[in-house]
């Protein structure tokens, strides 16, 4: 079961993902609910993965998803506060190459804060 919470704060979503992202269908939810928010006027993305316990191929498709909604809106997608079991999932697949990593985040106001 994945559950998402999305905060809207200005040009930033703040999502929190909790469970496992394995289920087309649930990344394929996700991604409707994210990219419902996603503008230009707010097109940076931070995925709180601290509690996604794990991810999949599929998973990590939609994640690309909404990198390439928010590029093309203008923003970009941020991931933070991942585990070591999926840093080393994005490390193997090269994806650390693509998307920008920040770790010890609570918050958007300390997101934002830090860059």
């Amino acid at each position: 079961m994945l559950d998402v919470k999305i905060l809207k704060d200005s040009d930033y979503l703040w999502v929190d993902i909790k469970g496992k992202l394995i289920i087309e269908e649930d990344g394929k939810n996700m991604f409707e609910q994210i990219n419902s928010y996603i503008s230009e006027e707010c097109s940076n993305i931070v995925l709180n993965l601290k509690d996604l316990e794990y991810i999949n191929s599929s998973g990590f498709n939609n994640l690309l998803k909404i990198l390439t909604k928010s590029r093309n809106m203008g923003g970009d997608t941020f991931l933070c506060n991942i585990n070591s079991v999926i840093e080393t999932l994005l490390i193997t697949t090269k994806l650390n190459t693509i998307f920008k990593v920040e770790n010890k985040i609570e918050n958007l106001k300390d997101f934002v804060n830090k860059q």
